[in-house]
């Protein structure tokens, strides 16, 4: 789940036999307002669309247990609004297209 006020992103646990959510990390965007985000298509990234600061941030994501943590990975976009993978290309061509 994306936090726009607290430009963040958290991670949730579900368990298996009730279904219940459990918070298991809180990572900051390292931007501002994180408007959308999304997981490639392996799982093993996930793509972050600062609004507000003009980026687009790479994370990595353990596929065991789905923890995230920030790379170096950074697009910079003038106000990316969605992300998706590069089979996504709808919602890359949104992202990807310049202002008017």
């Amino acid at each position: 789940m994306s936090n726009r006020g607290h430009n963040s992103i958290a991670v949730f646990s579900v368990a298996e036999t009730t279904g219940a959510l459990a918070l298991e990390q809180v990572v900051s965007t390292e931007g501002d307002w994180p408007r959308n985000f999304s997981l490639d298509p392996s799982g093993r990234w996930l793509l972050v669309a600062n609004q507000r600061s003009d980026s687009v941030l790479v994370f990595g994501r353990d596929p065991e247990n789905g923890r995230l943590t920030p790379t170096p990975q950074r697009i910079a976009l003038p106000s990316p609004c969605a992300c998706g993978s590069p089979d996504d290309a709808g919602t890359c061509a949104q992202s990807l297209s310049p202002r008017r």
